[in-house]
């Protein structure tokens, strides 16, 4: 006999009521990013409810009753600059040093063993043995210009290798329309995947990119979002 929808929400209370399910869910490496999309709702809390939702989009998905996300979409996609990984190793204590600092100030008692340059290892860790970072050639001035506006799925957190690329993936979509630039990028299987933000578009706090365009019916030009423009004609001007 099948479950019903509280008896199951019951089910899922206690497995996250369990105490090794709260220690791991209170780890600041747990992601506190809303669940996947309700066929109703967009956004859902991480939780019982959450788990359902998602639950229940991805069997109306195999049963053809909604169409499934377009993940390759720039709506659900956001760009972590440089200062937002930086950010992200400090917070999450990278290599342990803020840990053993501190082990090391507790059993000392002091601050001797907190050199000048005891935290440098968030941005060497950074900069060095990471595959987001690479050195330039620095031979042609346009190639420093083109690589300074480079986005890519690949690295940590994303894509591992390029067995992992999709023919979706590589292929063009609507949503990148004046957001990403569609000559530009490797001559590779990374290809889609290893991108260039187009000119005239910018980067915001949110992750998200804008572009500045003009809009007839306000007669004003206005930065816009993906988002934004999902609902919308976008032309080029006349």
């Amino acid at each position: 006999m099948p479950l019903a929808a509280d008896q199951i929400a019951a089910l899922f209370a206690d497995v996250i009521s369990a105490p090794d399910f709260r220690k791991a869910a209170d780890s600041p490496r747990v992601s506190r990013a809303p669940a996947v999309p309700h066929p109703e709702d967009d956004d859902v809390p991480v939780g019982v409810h959450g788990i359902l939702a998602a639950t229940e989009k991805l069997l109306a998905v195999n049963r053809g009753l909604v169409p499934s996300d377009e993940r390759d979409s720039l709506i659900f996609k956001r760009i972590h600059t440089t200062d937002k990984l930086m950010a992200e190793r400090v917070v999450l204590d990278a290599d342990k040093t803020r840990l053993n600092a501190l082990r090391r100030a507790a059993k000392t008692r002091n601050l001797s063993g907190m050199t000048p340059f005891h935290f440098n290892g968030y941005t060497e860790g950074h900069l060095l043995g990471n595959p987001l970072s690479m050195p330039l050639e620095e031979i042609n001035p346009l190639s420093l210009v083109e690589q300074s506006r480079r986005v890519t799925q690949m690295g940590p957190g994303g894509l591992g290798s390029d067995d992992a690329i999709t023919d979706e993936a590589r292929a063009l979509h609507p949503s990148t329309f004046g957001f990403l630039s569609a000559i530009e990028g490797p001559e590779s299987s990374r290809i889609g995947i290893d991108t260039r933000v187009a000119w005239g578009t910018k980067i915001g706090d949110d992750g998200k990119l804008y572009q500045r365009l003009y809009d007839r019916r306000h007669k004003l030009h206005r930065w816009v979002s993906p988002e934004e423009l999902a609902d919308h004609t976008m032309g080029l001007p006349e």
